[in-house]
């Protein structure tokens, strides 16, 4: 039995790959978005009440369609990242990742020596021994995600794209607008110049450029600009969406009821 990271796959077959972020902590809500045919969903510890033991789950039911889980834990704290890894998950996705000394700490933690300290775990990450060469195969397979949505990550981000096993630098659109003093306006011309430039960066050294967006349009536009790991959504978002879309429209048909 081997280990392989399906996200490398995909992304070695086609420009780019959908996701979404999961927060409502529900299985049932990661197996629909795999049966729907979506490549990656990242598990969103940082902003939610999300606990390692629902996690395992929801990795099950993501990985049942072939769809790669990846979570993003809420610090960069590194015991938290280590249990993440040991239960199954597929790679992680770090928020606030600011200077190389943050993205040394955590490549040490996620990754076996000689890569890193990464210690070892018998447990449902090597499938209790069922993968041949464990060691090996996670320093390789495991998708490693650093998100810059910092000034300071900004200043940092052509030499932090240089980092041996990283794979992809994730761009938090909504906190780096907001450190840049821009709220939520992607268009501000510094904004949009500081996407631009972590764009740039991770083409010129090989890393693949992610970014967050909220809705089909805004997708198929940063597909278009360039970038190859784009999410669309958020499932608590979508349900309050349509769920408030569905009772609206009620009250329309029923006028003076």
């Amino acid at each position: 039995m081997h280990m392989k990271n399906l996200l490398k796959e995909k992304l070695a077959k086609k420009d780019y790959v959908l996701g979404a972020f999961v927060a409502s902590c529900s299985p049932a809500n990661v197996e629909i978005l795999g049966m729907n045919g979506l490549d990656f969903v990242i598990l969103d510890m940082e902003h939610s009440p999300l606990g390692l033991e629902t996690m395992v789950d929801m990795i099950r039911a993501a990985e049942a369609y072939d769809m790669v889980a990846i979570p993003r834990v809420y610090t960069i704290e590194t015991k938290l990242m280590r249990r993440v890894l040991d239960i199954g998950a597929h790679g992680l996705l770090v928020p606030m990742v600011n200077n190389m000394t943050d993205a040394r700490y955590i490549m040490d933690a996620v990754k076996f020596p000689p890569l890193g300290v990464r210690g070892m775990n018998a447990g449902r990450g090597p499938r209790w021994g069922a993968y041949e060469n464990y060691i090996q195969e996670a320093n390789d397979a495991l998708f490693t995600m650093f998100q810059c949505e910092t000034r300071e990550g900004l200043s940092n981000v052509d030499e932090i794209a240089k980092m041996p096993g990283l794979d992809s630098i994730f761009i938090g659109t909504g906190d780096l607008s907001l450190d840049m003093g821009h709220p939520q306006d992607l268009k501000n011309p510094e904004v949009a110049g500081a996407i631009d430039h972590i764009l740039d960066a991770c083409q010129k050294n090989g890393k693949i450029p992610g970014i967050v967006t909220g809705s089909p349009e805004a997708a198929a536009e940063r597909i278009q600009q360039g970038f190859r790991i784009v999410t669309i959504m958020n499932d608590l978002g979508m349900f309050k969406k349509q769920s408030q879309l569905q009772i609206q429209k009620v009250h329309a048909l029923c006028p003076g009821k």
